[in-house]
């Protein structure tokens, strides 16, 4: 008569341990969900909820310089490292001993329940850039304001209506392209020895110094001045560097439903001063708007970091 009785619970090698732990690589929770631990599920919203926290953070609370961008990419960082290793630590200490499975956490369910999850954390950055999208300048048209390669911040729940000094991220016949509102439907609007006049007034403009920028032909000075389009909330600075054919154009009547946009690079920018055959966007539809460019987040001149772009 044999009188030994069987423990129901069963201790794991370390390699079966292992594997278990390692589950979190592939979703983080995953692994607790196969030790039954129902808890583990509750990590399967910490990508999103990370997500979200750098879309509306950014959004809401933009980086102030430098400094506080490395701190901003160093808490991300944290926080993306603790999403996973906590719930493999958890497994880890939880999986020495093995348990009854319960339905949910036995392999038919989880591979199922991997999916699902996966393709709803694929759905949720598309989502958050309903509200919030990060984009960059690969030109210097928008200089000094907007350098190339500068990256920014587009609130994408603009609705309207546009005003004169927005910068706008807007689509163009072939691309995405950011640029100043000058002008509104029904203004009139034309260049003057590159000083701008909007029905019928010149834009108050006043020089603030001397640049050397880059271009094509290599480096060129600029004159860096203040402009302060009519009803605009604040003035912005616009980069002068040589006359072009631009710096005098007709009078135009902006159509209803468009705006008349202009780069802040102004001897450097193909805008509405150049119709779509010549590389240009003419009257852009208000419907072509995107989105209003809140902030630079990053930049290689980093004095530009958390500069608000809708004030």
């Amino acid at each position: 008569m044999n009188d030994t009785i069987e423990d129901p619970v069963d201790r794991r090698s370390v390699p079966a341990r292992v594997g278990v732990a390692a589950l979190n690589l592939i979703l983080p929770g995953l692994g607790l969900i196969r030790i039954g631990d129902w808890r583990g599920a509750l990590f399967f919203v910490a990508p999103v909820a990370l997500g979200a926290l750098i879309t509306f953070g950014f959004g809401h609370l933009p980086i102030t310089g430098f400094g506080t961008a490395v701190s901003a990419l160093v808490l991300v960082t944290v926080l993306l490292a603790a999403m996973y290793i906590a719930p493999i630590l958890l497994t880890w200490r939880q999986s020495r001993h093995r348990i009854p499975s319960r339905w949910w956490s036995r392999w038919y369910a989880l591979m199922p329940m991997t999916v699902v999850v996966l393709g709803l954390l694929q759905s949720a950055a598309p989502l958050m850039h309903h509200f919030y999208k990060p984009f960059y300048a690969p030109s210097d048209s928008m200089a000094p304001t907007i350098g190339s390669d500068d990256k920014f911040v587009v609130d994408m729940r603009w609705r309207g209506p546009p005003k004169r000094g927005d910068v706008i991220v807007f689509q163009a016949a072939d691309s995405v392209r950011v640029s100043r509102i000058a002008a509104i439907s029904g203004d009139r609007i034309a260049m003057r020895a590159g000083l701008l006049i909007v029905n019928g007034g010149a834009v108050a403009q006043h020089t603030e110094g001397r640049v050397m920028v880059d271009d094509i032909d290599g480096r060129h000075p600029a004159t860096i001045l203040r402009e302060r389009l009519p009803s605009e909330r604040s003035s912005h600075r616009i980069l002068d560097t040589d006359t072009s054919l631009f710096d005098d154009t007709r009078e135009v009547t902006v159509p209803p439903g468009h705006i008349f946009v202009l780069g802040d690079n102004r001897d450097r920018s193909a805008d509405s001063r150049m119709p779509v055959e010549q590389q240009g966007v003419g009257m852009v539809p208000v419907t072509a708007i995107i989105g209003e460019a809140m902030y630079i987040h990053w930049s290689r001149d980093h004095a530009k970091i958390g500069n608000r772009l809708d004030r």
